[in-house]
């Protein structure tokens, strides 16, 4: 029979132990949520050209992979490349971003945002609907949801700016 004076000792041990283990779960739909609420400001950040706030939803290394357009890295290039996609009045007035898919890492600190743009953009020859699919990744930064790689591209080579 086990000495009682051992058996306390070890129940506690293997009581405490599992716990010192564990991490805290991580709540991956109030993560999705947060980051669908960012999307959707950012959307309303684009209709209203508000670069500050466009360029407050990107880690200061962002990378952003534009169609037809070479590799550019920073806030001041994803300034830059807003400010021309929204020089057409056109674009903001009709620009609508639909959420298609939110996927948030068990650890918490990364996700991906997928969806779509539409909008009309002015051409010589007149309004020209556009079409894209883009995916943006998330990284958790100081606790809060930075993107760290923005692409996009459309179903009609050429066409995106």
């Amino acid at each position: 029979m086990m000495n009682l004076r051992l058996l306390l000792p070890m129940a506690c041990f293997f009581a405490l132990v599992p716990g010192c283990k564990q991490t805290p779960a991580v709540d991956v739909r109030a993560e999705a949520d947060s980051l669908r609420s960012i999307e959707t400001q950012w959307a309303e950040a684009n209709k209203a050209k508000d670069f500050d706030r466009i360029v407050s939803f990107a880690a200061p290394n962002i990378v952003l992979m534009n169609a037809n357009q070479p590799l550019a890295a920073g806030r001041e290039a994803l300034r830059r490349a807003a400010e021309t996609w929204l020089a057409d009045t056109l674009v903001s007035k009709t620009y609508v971003g639909t959420i298609d898919e939110i996927e948030v890492a068990a650890s918490g600190d990364l996700a991906y945002t997928r969806g779509t743009n539409r909008y009309s953009r002015s051409t010589p020859n007149g309004p020209v609907e556009e079409a894209e699919k883009w995916v943006t990744i998330y990284k958790k930064i100081d606790g809060k949801w930075k993107a760290i790689l923005d692409i996009y591209n459309n179903d009609k080579p050429g066409s995106s700016f």
